[in-house]
């Protein structure tokens, strides 16, 4: 947590909140604590790989910006570059990436499709326990020491 202070403390505190709101058995679902540790993930990432870094890198081949007229670095180069930097293992870090982005979608679906309390309560928030270990496991692969 330290580590993420240093880069940020609004984004140190966010993941204070989602560690909380996690932790509240009165929560009916729990789609936000985990849009808030993603949100942490990616804006970490973001700080820490600044895009023209990462166009000079030779592996770089971008995504199509929205507005379709140029290109800009993908989350996964960005976790790349920012793994790199810090000397962490950027295929774990892409690996894990992955897995984030498919746990936020099963969360979401499963709170949406499911109506049970106790569901939410419980098989919700745990899935939400595992995305925050795999975003720790991210974050001390790119956080500067």
């Amino acid at each position: 947590m330290e580590r993420l202070r240093r880069l940020s403390e609004s984004l140190a505190q966010s993941l204070e909140q989602s560690l909380r709101d996690l932790n509240d058995p009165t929560r009916l679902s729990y789609i936000g604590p985990a849009g808030e540790l993603r949100e942490v993930m990616r804006a970490a990432i973001q700080q820490l790989a600044p895009d023209e870094e990462i166009r000079k890198q030779p592996w770089y081949k971008g995504v199509p910006a929205p507005s379709g007229k140029s290109m800009n670095p993908s989350q996964a180069e960005r976790a790349r570059y920012a793994a790199q930097v810090r000397g962490g293992n950027s295929q774990q870090v892409k690996e894990l990436d992955g897995i984030v982005e498919a746990s936020i979608g099963r969360i979401s679906r499963d709170t949406y499709t499911v109506s049970s309390k106790s569901f939410h309560s419980g098989a919700a928030q745990e899935q939400v326990r595992k995305l925050t270990g795999w975003i720790f496991a991210i974050l001390d692969e790119v956080l500067p020491e």
